[in-house]
């Protein structure tokens, strides 16, 4: 028996994973709702994401839908869709392939050879923030209006707070990509190599629903993990109310700081570490607008002062009229999320004015948590877990659902290969 900690997208995926393979598997869910960071709302006939808003067609998410009985209610987006920055008082296309970076006017000529000359430049160096990685391979102006707000903005932190051996390294070797990112990289992107942008039509939330439909009773839910203890026969997991279940192995698919809580007694320095590490919390606002902006969103160039981190034009990406979804707060101002829902509607819709000149009314202010990858993360990869302790979540590995997926495919092999010994 497997116990899974957690009953997010990463535990659901996991807990499939396991199931399909003729693993018995229990997942334990603290909450009374599945889905974790996933949770889709319906608003008068639109679709409001309060988590992430896409993910991509990739071979892994194709099969896994089909498995689940999806295929009905996948959405497609077009694949032709640029991605945009907001730099010098304007909105820009920002260069996903060679052709484009030729094309565009979101970096000068000179940045433009800068970029180029990258090939020419070293790895990644020892203790080297991704800032100054970026910085000194692709040059202050590709960083300032390219690379920083596309990095920063996938974890809401600053990449001069991230370290390359923590929060980069790792994610170019699982691309294959070795010294030079734009030799490697560039040759592969483009409409026709990258998988399509897809969702549901009722939401990303339809997914977690679905695998949990599948689960069954496999899943516990208002079911709060208080502590793991070495056993005889493999690892006893005692309940808040005093409830206990033996299991084989534990795999942690919950935040960082409840499963360092949770592993205190038997790894206390282990603990310390994943309790020690950041989450940027971030504020989402949903808007209506009359504009028809043609893209998959926005990200904001790092030398504009807004407090919109990027917004998805949910409009083009799935169809929903008139509907536009903007991040807010981070590690760039993490006090904003304290703010009344009221605030920071006013501050979200008054920049998307700025940004594209339309006017924006909101529909829901929402929250929610993201790992930072920040300087807390120094020393996660010296976390030694014991025989039967697992990891399994977005804190220890690439974010987005397709790294959720991946790291449930991969682990479920461990997993299988343990329980075999």
């Amino acid at each position: 028996m497997i116990g899974v900690v957690g009953g997010g997208v990463s535990g659901l995926f996991l807990g499939h994973e396991l199931v399909r393979s003729g693993n018995d598997v229990t997942v334990w869910e603290a909450t009374g709702r599945l889905g974790g960071v996933v949770s889709s709302e319906d608003y008068a006939g639109l679709v409001l994401e309060r988590g992430p808003q896409r993910m991509r067609l990739t071979p892994q998410v194709k099969q896994l839908i089909e498995e689940v009985g999806l295929q009905e209610e996948v959405v497609m987006g077009p694949s032709h869709l640029p991605l945009l920055v907001y730099s010098r008082g304007k909105l820009r296309k920002a260069p996903l392939t060679l052709k484009q970076l030729i094309s565009t006017d979101l970096l000068p000529l000179p940045s433009k050879l800068r970029v180029l000359a990258e090939v020419l430049t070293a790895g990644a160096k020892a203790e080297e923030t991704v800032g100054k990685f970026l910085r000194r391979k692709f040059g202050i102006v590709a960083y300032e209006n390219f690379l920083g707000p596309l990095y920063g903005g996938l974890y809401g932190s600053d990449p001069d707070r991230m370290l390359v051996k923590s929060a980069l390294v790792g994610r170019l070797k699982e691309a294959g990509i070795g010294r030079s990112i734009v030799w490697d990289l560039w040759g592969r992107m483009g409409p026709s190599r990258t998988p399509p942008p897809c969702s549901f039509k009722t939401g990303l939330g339809a997914l977690p629903d679905a695998l949990g439909k599948k689960l069954g009773s496999r899943i516990e839910l208002d079911r709060s993990v208080r502590s793991v203890h070495r056993s005889e026969k493999g690892w006893r997991v005692v309940f808040e109310g005093g409830t206990e279940s033996l299991v084989d192995a534990v795999v942690f698919a919950c935040p960082a700081k409840q499963a360092g809580s949770i592993i205190k007694d038997e790894c206390p320095k282990e603990a310390t570490l994943w309790q020690q590490m950041n989450y940027n919390e971030l504020a989402i606002c949903h808007m209506k607008s009359d504009l028809e902006l043609e893209g998959l969103g926005y990200q904001v160039g790092l030398s504009e002062t807004l407090e919109t981190r990027g917004v998805t034009c949910n409009h083009s990406l799935f169809g929903r009229k008139g509907l536009y979804t903007a991040f807010l707060g981070g590690m760039k101002n993490p006090k904003l999320v304290e703010s009344s829902d009221q605030d920071i509607a006013s501050v979200a819709t008054s920049e998307f004015e700025q940004v594209t000149g339309s006017k924006a009314v909101s529909l829901e202010v929402s929250r929610t948590k993201i790992p930072a990858w920040d300087l807390s993360w120094r020393e996660h990869d010296t976390v030694k877990l014991p025989d039967g302790l697992f990891v399994c979540s977005s804190y220890a590995g690439r974010p987005g659902l397709q790294g959720r997926i991946q790291q449930a495919q991969a682990l479920s092999k461990n997993l299988r290969s343990f329980l075999l010994k």
